[in-house]
């Protein structure tokens, strides 16, 4: 027996009802973003892999459909950023800001499926390059908004980070640049849950395990030669501090390894609790984490402690401002966080993240988005350009929205059956006069069973009218036009379908 092939894993396929429902919601999701300037457009679904460096580092790559064709490394699209900087470079470069983009369309990523996960799901969102950041960062989180408020999802929770805070602490501890990056990617985990900040602890113990730097070397004198290696000591210096513990080298090639390697484990050991000290201050930014205004003093507190710039505070708090007197959200859907993370490596400042609850009460993240002034420039700008914007998931965002929302189009079905095989062209022309004129869905018969099983099938299938033609309708030119409720008929000229359609067929 011949396999069956099934569609695979974490795919979808999208039904009827599902399809009208997603062209819905891109229609007023749409028409409400151009109002406000923001142009559709459209990339490839595959492009080059090196697009998305900047944007996925090397832990979330394997999570990319990247492969290699005819010697070209290649990649389906996993998010919409990196390419709208590739089109930019590419057609507007040369343009006055701000530009303002709108996309729709479909996006990859092998990831674990789950509800309301897919490996393949649909974004739609914005792009702003240009502007001042605290006007573009509080257009675009008002838009987002409002995109909930058009569908009728009252009921949501904004959460809004600043990734400034955290890289402005982790630059200043001087670690170096695949450490650092390792820290902000771990921001999503440590953020999201008490689980998370265990795992992203763990990660850390495995990459900087404990351990003393060298069994026979007294706790004192390891303590001297972290100074001495922190002091801009010499391989000499070091030599010369491990001869005096009477310890033997052997040959040149030996002592050099030693030395080496000493001064290797000293570093990873200064490493070590540098980044324990990083991962402590964003356990200590997320569990502040909490509704505006309280939480601002609270946060302003902490980075005082640790001698930080409290700028991005006074960004949000003018955000969170805008945002009750525009939008009209409640401040107790806001959540100030400033250890969120997004999982991608290329915001600067603002992050944001819009949750809601499905049917069932289980928490979706809807949206996400924030700044990012360097994408430009990592994907081949000659210069950084300030920009931001967000992505909706389509499938969950209209998994979050209310019965209420979904509106049935009112109109007619009916079928055109043509009586014989002589009948079918005058058939053809009257559907086309019934969709063109009638303003109806009009399907032809094909299944050619004759005239009683074509109309029980229609009826069945919940149709209201039935458009009979045979060789009497076609010589003079008429319609029977049959009510499948009523089971009533009457005659109407060809010339007078289109009126008595529009009118519902009643009279029939």
């Amino acid at each position: 027996m011949k396999k069956r092939i099934e569609r695979l894993r974490g795919m979808h396929d999208v039904l009827p009802e599902a399809y009208r429902r997603q062209s819905q919601v891109v229609d007023r999701v749409r028409a409400l973003l151009e109002k406000a300037g923001y142009d559709p457009v459209d990339t490839p679904a595959l492009e080059r892999s090196d697009l998305f460096q900047a944007s996925f580092g090397q832990e979330a790559w394997q999570n990319l459909y990247a492969f290699q064709l005819h010697q070209r490394e290649l990649c389906l699209r996993p998010e919409y950023t990196a390419s709208i900087c590739r089109l930019y470079l590419e057609h507007y470069q040369q343009s006055p800001l701000p530009l303002r983009f709108q996309y729709v369309g479909p996006v990859f990523r092998y990831e674990a499926p789950g509800r309301g996960r897919y490996r393949q799901h649909t974004q739609l969102g914005v792009e702003l390059f240009g502007g001042q950041p605290l006007r573009a960062d509080g257009e675009i989180v008002q838009l987002a908004c409002d995109i909930l408020h058009e569908l009728g999802i009252t009921r949501y929770r904004l959460e809004l980070g600043h990734v400034g805070v955290a890289s402005g602490f982790i630059e200043r501890l001087h670690l170096d640049v695949q450490t650092a990056r390792l820290l902000l990617s771990l921001m999503e985990q440590i953020s999201r849950s008490p689980e998370g900040e265990q795992a992203a602890q763990a990660r850390l113990e495995a990459l900087y395990p404990e351990r003393s730097l060298t069994p026979s070397l007294p706790a004192a004198e390891a303590a001297r030669g972290r100074r001495l290696a922190s002091s801009d000591g010499s391989n000499q210096l070091v030599a010369a501090l491990l001869n005096s513990f009477s310890l033997p080298f052997g040959d040149e090639d030996s002592r050099r390894e030693i030395v080496e390697r000493f001064l290797w484990k000293i570093g990873r050991s200064e490493q070590r609790a540098l980044v324990f000290s990083a991962l402590e201050f964003l356990r200590r930014l997320r569990a502040l984490a909490g509704p505006p205004p309280e939480v601002f003093q609270e946060l302003r507190q902490l980075l005082q402690s640790y001698q930080l710039d409290d700028d991005p505070l006074e960004e949000l708090e003018q955000l969170v401002t805008t945002l009750m007197e525009v939008t009209g959200v409640d401040r107790r859907q806001i959540t100030l966080n400033l250890a969120l993370g997004r999982g991608v490596s290329y915001y600067t400042g603002l992050l944001f993240e819009i949750h809601a609850s499905d049917e069932e009460g289980l928490d979706l993240q809807l949206c996400g988005g924030g700044r990012y002034d360097h994408l430009v420039e990592a994907v081949g700008g000659t210069r950084g350009v300030r920009a931001c914007g967000f992505a909706f998931g389509l499938e969950r965002l209209i998994s979050s929205m209310p019965a209420s929302q979904w509106h049935q189009p009112g109109r007619t079905q009916a079928l055109v059956i043509p009586v014989g095989k002589h009948d079918l062209a005058y058939a053809c022309h009257v559907a086309r006069l019934a969709r063109s004129e009638g303003g109806i869905i009009a399907e032809l018969d094909v299944n050619a069973r004759g005239v009683s099983n074509a109309l029980r099938q229609a009826s069945q299938r919940g149709f209201r009218l039935a458009l009979i033609v045979g060789e009497e309708e076609r010589q003079a030119n008429t319609i029977r036009l049959h009510d499948l409720l009523s089971g009533k008929e009457r005659l109407v000229t060809y010339r007078d379908l289109a009126v008595a359609l529009r009118e519902g067929g009643d009279r029939a």
